[in-house]
């Protein structure tokens, strides 16, 4: 394991979603998730962020066929690191039934299920239990 996957609060998973990036004063930025935590995802994107550029995400479940079945998960935060190609943004606020469905999709997707489990046992919602 790397040091910095040690340092991580939430295991990534690879999954390939459909995401919307909303910045301030700009246009709405699409793209595909190379991966995502419980706390944030990381972007396939050639444009350059701002550093901690505050951006509303839209993480969107299902395909463009079934746009009326697809779940949305709603999350607030910042870009922490944009490099021409990919950009990371970090969550600091996540809807209720967003945390619930991106839960579920980190589930699915891992290949270490008992350290994801492990994971959410610690934390209340993004933030570590004071233990």
């Amino acid at each position: 394991m790397s040091t910095e996957h040690d340092c991580r609060e939430f295991s990534r998973v690879d999954v390939q979603v459909r995401v919307e990036i909303e910045r301030p004063g700009q246009p709405v930025f699409k793209a595909v998730a190379r991966d995502v935590s419980l706390n944030g995802v990381r972007v396939n994107s050639p444009e350059r962020f701002n550093s901690d550029v505050r951006c509303d995400v839209k993480i969107i479940l299902g395909d463009d066929a079934s746009e009326g079945e697809s779940v949305v998960i709603v999350a607030r935060g910042c870009a922490v690191r944009s490099d021409g190609e990919c950009v990371a943004i970090h969550f600091d606020d996540l809807e209720l039934e967003g945390y619930s469905h991106l839960k579920k999709l980190i589930l699915y997707h891992s290949l270490e299920t008992d350290q994801i489990e492990r994971e959410f046992d610690e934390h209340i919602g993004l933030h570590r239990k004071n233990v």
